[in-house]
């Protein structure tokens, strides 16, 4: 079997976005972001390059790949698992462990079976870059971050085509990209894109159709809260319908979770962008387009009232930050950012605007609610942000106390 050598004595440094190698101990590390977090990726002086095709995969769309990559993964602990160009039939989940990294050149994972996930990862220290992973509207999810699981990079990758399959255990079960259970840590999904996350069948116990691009919950009760998620520089397109298609999607955990959203851009995304219940999130940099006008209806909700998406950011959690964003659009919201029942939220300084073609009888571009006597509002800071068409610019059910509201610009609203 043909193995290349790369050898590497160095440390890895990884800062906004950049991948630095540094030479220092014989060590691995990266340094992510702003967290400035430390761990060892291999231990090993060189890593060894594996080509799939090496281990009998084919990649011609037809063969079935699956055994192949697997023995591949199984043996690629502390190397490089490299896919060259092709189309790598799957049938079976992928199992990546520990120590793993995957890289492609142009390369597509393919599913033709009703899978729950095509990767499942479970383990510290494995970086996907650089690969395809389609579901062919068979399959549930493209990957799933197990429990335990911590400093795992995806970059630079496309997951996309999912729905509900034809499986009597699958079908009634939420579709998603990518799944991060709790009990996760330093999480990075930097560049990728999510593209056709799409719902068509109710979830069983919900009655709705319900999708997201990046589903961050909890797989049972009381499991321990996910830390440190970064989702950065990517694009979202395609997640529906109306009933419930959301890009990102993070709840079920009470404690401060440190989830950056950063840099991505959001179109075609059904019900709303970002929807936040669970506390500790900053939300920066971010666009979202609301692409309809006229033309995007739910299945099982009656429509009561008429706008184009339910809102672009739900807040539903305390400690909050929604800063420097760009919403616009063609048609209108409910409400542009939607918080309820939650304290410690900051937006500042974010261009918010319904779309031209709109009538926003019924749109508030900041709406702020609290139905939960156990969950009282309180400390909002609004500032600097442009408003931009709607009948109420801030609209709140009821006093707020320690609001600071000041220097925000308002343009054709009915009621400021």
């Amino acid at each position: 079997m043909l193995k290349n050598q790369l050898n590497f004595s160095s440390y890895l440094f990884y800062k906004k976005g950049v991948l630095i190698v540094v030479k220092k101990f014989g060590v691995y590390v990266f340094i992510i972001g702003l967290s400035f977090f430390l761990f060892p990726l291999f231990s090993k002086d060189e890593t060894v390059l594996l080509n799939v095709k090496d281990y009998g995969a084919v990649g011609d769309g037809v063969s079935d790949d699956t055994k192949a990559l697997q023995k591949a993964l199984q043996d690629g602990a502390g190397h490089i698992i490299y896919f060259p160009d092709g189309e790598y039939k799957i049938t079976k989940e992928l199992q990546i462990k520990g120590h793993t990294e995957m890289y492609g050149s142009y390369a597509i994972l393919k599913t033709s079976s009703a899978l729950k996930t095509v990767m499942r990862v479970k383990g510290s220290n494995i970086r996907i870059r650089n690969l395809t992973v389609d579901g062919n509207n068979t399959s549930l999810r493209g990957i799933t971050i197990e429990e335990g699981s911590s400093n795992v990079f995806i970059v630079k990758s496309i997951i996309k085509n999912f729905t509900q399959p034809n499986h009597r255990s699958l079908f009634r079960l939420t579709v998603s990209a990518i799944r991060i259970q709790g009990g996760t840590r330093n999480i990075v999904l930097d560049h990728n894109k999510i593209e056709n996350v799409m719902a068509r069948n109710p979830v069983k116990g919900w009655g709705h159709f319900v999708a997201r691009g990046i589903l961050i919950s909890p797989a049972y009760k009381k499991q321990a809260a996910t830390k440190n998620i970064k989702i950065s520089n990517s694009t979202f397109k395609e997640i529906g319908p109306k009933d419930d298609g959301d890009a990102i999607v993070i709840q079920g955990f009470n404690e401060r979770v440190n989830l950056q959203i950063l840099n991505n851009s959001f179109s075609n995304i059904y019900k709303r962008a970002i929807k936040i219940q669970s506390p500790g999130v900053l939300i920066k940099g971010n666009e979202i387009f609301n692409s309809f006008f006229q033309n995007n209806f739910y299945s099982t909700y009656s429509e009561e009232k008429e706008y184009d998406m339910w809102a672009a950011i739900s807040v539903y959690a305390n400690h909050v930050t929604i800063s420097h964003n760009k919403i616009a659009g063609v048609g209108n919201y409910a409400r542009i950012i939607d918080v309820a029942n939650a304290s410690d939220v900051h937006i500042i300084k974010n261009y918010l605007r319904n779309g031209g073609k709109g009538s926003y009888n019924h749109s508030s571009i900041i709406a702020i609610t609290s139905n939960n006597s156990k969950r009282a509002i309180k400390n909002f800071t609004i500032l600097h942000n442009v408003l931009v068409n709607g009948r109420y610019g801030v609209y709140a059910n009821s006093n707020i106390p320690g609001l600071k509201e000041l220097n925000n610009k308002i343009v054709n609203v009915k009621y400021r």
